[in-house]
């Protein structure tokens, strides 16, 4: 499956006995999706294409900002005022023009979930909305999707891989969205741009080790980071018998838009 030119550009991968020439071929045929391409979607996207994900599929609604430069690092200034899809689209196919790549100009709804991300191996999601955060979750686990799911804010960040019906969601953990403006986004209480890049990495290289089947590593737990005191923490999960979509008795058994009030994606 792998050309010349891909044996030669992933090689560095291929070393590595966790990877090989099967592993590489493995990222090649993966089919992935990522909410946002905004502060943890950049380092995720460019690392997704870096590494050879052959398939990628992204959304995000959104225009560049001038704001957004200060971590969001597939923008430049000459990118002010353009949509973010088709800017990270043309700076992703720069960096590897043999993937296949997906980038919509359009918010994730209950609505529209079911058709961009079915058929996928693996979804990452990087929004600062907990209503998108509880949607992609609650559609992970019904079709069965494993999925990571992070969040920044100041100086930290927080991540969780879900493989659905096998590990704790986030759900389980949260059960609930909290009350609205119960907890402040980026744009209202300030984020480091580089802790976007530490966690959006992360989220990467858990998708990138699921899909190699190194499974021990993305199961179970927590990642917490602060960054202030260089603090690191592995916290270990157990799923919720009582959580609404994953527990013994759901609640939750299809996607309904009543459940995901004012569901936008904001980066």
């Amino acid at each position: 499956m792998l050309s010349k030119w891909e044996l030669t550009r992933y090689s560095r991968n291929i070393l590595l006995p966790e990877v090989g020439k099967k592993g590489q071929e493995k990222l090649k045929s993966a089919r992935v999706g990522v909410v946002g391409a905004g502060g943890l979607g950049s380092p995720i996207l460019y690392y997704l294409a870096a590494c050879g994900i052959g398939k990628i599929q992204f959304l995000d609604s959104d225009k560049v900002d001038l704001t957004n430069l200060q971590r969001q690092i597939l923008y430049s200034v000459q990118d002010i005022g353009l949509p973010k899809a088709l800017c990270a689209k043309n700076e992703l196919f720069g960096l590897n023009p043999n993937l296949e790549l997906e980038g919509l100009e359009t918010r994730l709804t209950a609505e529209n979930i079911q058709e961009i991300f079915s058929n996928l191996d693996f979804i990452l999601e990087g929004s600062d909305n907990f209503a998108t955060k509880f949607l992609v979750n609650d559609f992970c686990v019904l079709n069965k999707i494993p999925f990571v799911i992070g969040g920044i804010l100041g100086f930290e960040g927080q991540v969780l891989v879900t493989v659905p019906y096998k590990t704790a969601c986030y759900r389980c953990i949260f059960q609930d969205l909290p009350p609205q403006d119960a907890v402040p986004t980026c744009s209202e209480a300030g984020v480091i741009g580089s802790v976007a890049g530490v966690v959006g990495s992360t989220m990467a290289t858990l998708a990138i080790n699921y899909l190699l089947g190194i499974e021990q590593l993305t199961q179970g737990f927590l990642l917490s980071f602060d960054l202030k005191d260089f603090s690191f923490r592995k916290i270990p999960l157990k799923k919720n018998p009582r959580c609404k979509v994953c527990g013994e008795n759901p609640t939750i058994q299809k996607i309904e838009s009543k459940n995901y009030p004012s569901v936008e994606v904001c980066f």
